[in-house]
């Protein structure tokens, strides 16, 4: 048996998977874990295994932070994962680590074709790059490379690189966290806390702090940057919609730099648990127009597929994948 998990700042998928014929089969004793109740990542797989127990021949985590000389400091956990103390909790030889979106794009090759919505159709070209952005807690990104028409996911923090305003809108936002954070990464805009940090700021310039912190008391289980995302998608709140509109155009602005950046004719993928929630959002003219404009460029992007990925496993299937590979 695989064990493998998927180590996102809020939650935390692990699962058991058989491997037949040199590939994991369906996810077993799947479990969404709540990341921030657990000390670390040693006290995580201690309590699922403890509901779980059994042999496990190979592991695989896909953890969101960058994995260097066997270890990472989780972005969005006050945890330091590190490969050795993990394979003395499993007993093995030998734990993968990788990055959480190189485990998603190890994914793709998993999904069926009902997993994934299409926002621009066009035809793939099995000889070229993709592409993978996946907003969250955090954005993460990642170039798949195509190596002997299959994807090799690259390693990336491209997430915290540094905004690109490209409207006067955008550059309003930019100098009001400039001001909070000192620098304003994409992370900062266009991931669930930057969401719901674009409603705190378009409330407060309405004058509607008071609002705000009536919605942040209603919000409830779908959280804050849920309770935006749906008051924007209705349009019953002005402050949200403008919010959510500035977050599309970002996220499309974004993922037409990664297609650019990979020249990814075989298409780009939104991961992340963003994304399928805010579809119709997706949909808005905001997206697709910042994901297209892109100067003499703009034919290249509009030949260029781009997909939601509705199927939240995606990293904990390609977490699995890349344990099998590594141990076959």
């Amino acid at each position: 048996m695989i064990l493998a998990g998927d180590i996102g700042g809020t939650t935390t998928r692990i699962a058991r998977f058989e491997v037949r014929g040199g590939v994991p089969g369906p996810p077993v004793d799947v479990e969404l874990l709540t990341s921030g109740r657990f000390p670390s990542i040693e006290a995580l797989v201690a309590d699922y295994l403890s509901r779980h127990p059994g042999k496990i021949a190979a592991s695989c985590f896909g953890i969101a932070g960058a994995v260097v000389d066997g270890s990472v400091y989780v972005t969005n956990l006050p945890w330091t994962v590190k490969i050795a103390a993990l394979e003395k909790t499993l007993g093995l030889k030998r734990v993968h680590l990788v990055n959480d979106l190189v485990a998603a794009g190890y994914g793709i090759d998993a999904l069926n074709p009902d997993d994934l919505v299409p926002l621009q159709t066009a035809p793939p070209s099995g000889d070229y790059n993709a592409g993978l952005l996946s907003a969250g807690t955090g954005l993460g990104e990642t170039i798949l490379v195509r190596v002997n028409r299959r994807f090799l996911p690259v390693p990336s923090e491209a997430g915290h690189t540094d905004f690109a305003a490209r409207t006067d809108e955008e550059l309003r936002v930019f100098r009001a966290f400039r001001a909070r954070h000192g620098r304003v990464s994409w992370e900062r805009v266009v991931s669930g806390p930057g969401l719901v940090a674009l409603g705190e700021l378009y409330h407060e310039e309405r004058g509607a702090t008071a609002d705000w912190k009536r919605h942040l008391s209603e919000a409830g289980e779908e959280g804050p940057a849920g309770l935006v995302s749906r008051l924007g998608m209705e349009g019953t709140c002005p402050a949200c919609e403008d919010a959510l509109r500035l977050f599309v155009g970002a996220y499309g602005a974004e993922a037409g730099n990664l297609a650019l950046r990979a020249v990814a004719r075989s298409g780009i993928y939104l991961g992340g648990g963003i994304a399928p929630r805010i579809l119709p959002a997706l949909r808005w003219p905001e997206f697709l127009d910042s994901f297209r404009d892109k100067e003499n460029l703009r034919p290249l992007l509009e030949s260029i597929p781009v997909w939601v990925i509705r199927n939240e496993l995606i990293g904990l299937l390609g977490a699995a994948r890349h344990a099998a590979m590594g141990e076959g």
